[in-house]
């Protein structure tokens, strides 16, 4: 389930998905977003979501040490390929 906020992440553990995405973390070459859910949102998913998730949304080699140091242990790239 794509998640965009700590709350929509919760719902998608309780109804019983499987993993999750988490973003967008930053603006994307290849999807547009009005606003993005940013490291905060990385960080406060570290720190309370067991289930696995991937960090989406603009990551690549410029950026994806800060994402690893929020808590994501899991990227999905795009763009970056």
């Amino acid at each position: 389930v794509s998640t965009h906020d700590i709350d929509q992440a919760r719902t998608a553990v309780l109804d019983g998905a499987d993993y999750l995405g988490v973003g967008p973390v930053f603006s994307s070459r290849t999807k547009a977003f009005e606003a993005f859910a940013g490291l905060e949102f990385v960080r406060a998913v570290a720190a309370e979501i067991g289930l696995p998730w991937y960090a989406i949304g603009g990551i690549g080699p410029e950026n994806a040490a800060v994402v690893r140091a929020a808590g994501a242990s899991r990227i999905a790239v795009s763009a970056a390929v």
